[in-house]
């Protein structure tokens, strides 16, 4: 059995941390449109808003990692 380099690890770090913002992205902008509350459907664009920040930050420190 081999272990994981330090590389891959971060890696899969990243990759994983890029995909579950991007779901939660999604998720949330899904919301937000079905809502009918009106302060719901703006807490929760707000939210895909954050998580779509986030997704931009994380592919560009993978950029800097060259994390493809």
């Amino acid at each position: 059995m081999s272990l994981l380099t330090e590389k891959e690890v971060l890696n899969n770090a990243f990759k994983a941390a890029l995909d579950m913002e991007e779901r939660r992205q999604a998720k949330y902008a899904f919301l937000a449109e079905a809502a009918r509350d009106p302060r719901l459907k703006e807490l929760l664009a707000g939210l895909a808003v954050a998580s779509r920040r986030h997704a931009v930050m994380l592919k560009a420190e993978m950029k800097n990692l060259n994390i493809r």
